[in-house]
Formats: C-alpha cells, sequence, structure tokens
C-alpha cells in the first residue's frame, strides 16, 4: 500500500528492429530474445505485446547493404520497412502508441547519423533530411517521432515541418541526452549500423561532462518544442536522469540500451545472477530517478513478470 515506486507494463516502449522479407524472424546473437522482424512478424509481435498492456512501441529500420548510400535516401522511401509497418500496424487494428526512431545510421553506407562534411556528419543538413523523414513517418501513421542523432536545432526543424505539413498533434520524443557510449555495441548488430570509420563523438555526448551539460541540452530540445526527452544510456546515467527531470517540465523516457540488456541476459543465462530479480531491481531505479518511461528491450518478460 505504501510503495512509492511501482512498475505497470504501459510504463515501457518496446523497440522492433524490422527488416525486408516476409515471415522472418532471426535472432541477434549479441541479443538473446530479440529479433530482426519482417512486417508480418511484426504485426504478430506487436499483437502480442498488445495483449500483455505494453502501451507503446518505436520501430528501428534495418536497410538492406545495396539499399544504403551516402546520404541515407532509402530512409525517405514512403515503402521503406518502418513506413510499411507502421501502415500495417493501423490496418491490422493495432492501438499501441505508434513512436518511429528518426535517424540516418541505419540507412547510411557509412553507418553514420547524417550526410558527411569532412568526415564529420553535416549537421544543417542532417536537419532538413530528419525534417523531412518526421513528416513522412507522421503521414504513414506514427504518433509520435524520436530524433536520436543528436543534432543541433534538430527538434526546431521537425517541429516546424510537422506544423506546416498539417501534423501538429505528432508528438516529438527527443533523444536530447545521448552520450557517446560504450553499451551500445550489439544495437550496432541489431540495427546493422556500425560506423565504417571514426566514432560518434563529435555529435554525442561526452560522459566525462557535469550534469550541467545534460540540463542545458534537454532544456533547448523543450523550448523548441520536444514533448518528452530521453536519457540515454540509463543504468550508469541514474544522476542524470534525475538531474534533467528535476529541472524540466516535461516527462522524460529512460532508454536501457542494448549493452545494458545484454550483460543482464548474459548473466542469467550463465546462472551468476538472478536475471528476473536484476532487470526488475533497475526498472524500479529508472522510475525512481524520474522516468516516465523506459525503453527496454525486456519490455514483454517484464510486462508478465509484473502480471
Amino acid at each position: 500500500m505504501l510503495t512509492a515506486t511501482r512498475l505497470a507494463p504501459s510504463d515501457f516502449i518496446a523497440p522492433l528492429f524490422i527488416r525486408s522479407g516476409k515471415n522472418i524472424r532471426k535472432p541477434i546473437t549479441s541479443m538473446p530474445g530479440v529479433f530482426q522482424l519482417s512486417t508480418d512478424t511484426a504485426i504478430e509481435e506487436l499483437k502480442r505485446l498488445e495483449s500483455l498492456g505494453i502501451a507503446a512501441y518505436i520501430l528501428f529500420g534495418v536497410t538492406d547493404a545495396a539499399k544504403k548510400d551516402a546520404t541515407g535516401s532509402y530512409a525517405h522511401d514512403e515503402d521503406n520497412e518502418v513506413c510499411r509497418t507502421l501502415r500495417a500496424a493501423r490496418d491490422a487494428g493495432v492501438t499501441m502508441l505508434a513512436i518511429t526512431d528518426l535517424c540516418y545510421c541505419e540507412y547510411t553506407s557509412h553507418g553514420h547519423c547524417g550526410p558527411l562534411k569532412n568526415n564529420t556528419v553535416d549537421n544543417d543538413i542532417t536537419v532538413e533530411q530528419l525534417a523531412r523523414q518526421a513528416v513522412l513517418h507522421a503521414n504513414c501513421g506514427a504518433d509520435m517521432v524520436a530524433p536520436s542523432g543528436m543534432m543541433d536545432n534538430m527538434i526546431a526543424g521537425i517541429r516546424d515541418a510537422l506544423d506546416k505539413n498539417g501534423k501538429p498533434d505528432t508528438a516529438i520524443m527527443s533523444y536530447a541526452v545521448k552520450y557517446a557510449s560504450s553499451f551500445y555495441g550489439p544495437f550496432r548488430e541489431a540495427a546493422e549500423s556500425p560506423p565504417q570509420f571514426g566514432d560518434r563523438k563529435t555529435y554525442q555526448m561526452d560522459f566525462r561532462a557535469s550534469p550541467k551539460e545534460a540540463i542545458k541540452e534537454a532544456t533547448i530540445d523543450v523550448e523548441q518544442g520536444a514533448d518528452i526527452v530521453m536519457v540515454k544510456p540509463g543504468t550508469a546515467y541514474l544522476d542524470i536522469l534525475q538531474s534533467v527531470t528535476n529541472a524540466i517540465n516535461v516527462p522524460t523516457a529512460v532508454y536501457h540500451v542494448s549493452g545494458e540488456y545484454a550483460m543482464i541476459k548474459a548473466a542469467g543465462i550463465n546462472g551468476w545472477i538472478d536475471e528476473k530479480a536484476v532487470a526488475l531491481e533497475t526498472m524500479h531505479a529508472f522510475k525512481r530517478a524520474g522516468a516516465s518511461a523506459i525503453l527496454t528491450y525486456y519490455a514483454a518478460e517484464l510486462a508478465q513478470w509484473i502480471k
């Protein structure tokens, strides 16, 4: 009765990796229990997630190598995997909140988060492309878009484009505080998006910085129109999550990223920890630090454990 921190299935956002083809459920080696899905199997999975009480999902596209290029142009194809799945989910009667990842690392041949200039991402051109991608996703059925590339002024560009194209109610969840972290390794296998050279430290945040920088980044995004701000990763950044939550006036979300998931999974499979207990304890820590929503690969299992 007096428990202050509670979990519910509706707290979780379930990520899905969508690739071309039919009847595909391809295991991701470094993330046991997570799969690349084709649109048809993704719809089956969404129906299962909805039956468990999970209220939201986020789609990541997995692009065939032949469709990748220097600018990530396939991200703007209205029949790409993400767009096709958005439409199919609506046609299938899925009522979960539909969120899409806005970024270009899954679509570019070089694996960086936008078109390059002098071997680093061209911020302004990428913002223009993100705005175009956001409108496309909204037209295909996205209720919320989630730009994850950490481009300066990306929220202003996206909000302006959505409003001008008749989508004022499409919400924005900004990856406002995203660190250049070593915890992302398994995701790059899942999305087939490793950078082909260098790293992403020129546009993601330095984990050695103080919480003041995180608050500044989040505040700017809120001022530009973000409805929710994300802190990523989660476990090693609980202080950041709490600081940002206390400083801004919109909800905060946290991303329990691939490396965090993989570590708990691997230790549980080997019998070194009680996987269920550790996963639940971790989620309670996120809620205690202020997260209103948790993006996690454990979403389905957590919903079942809670029930």
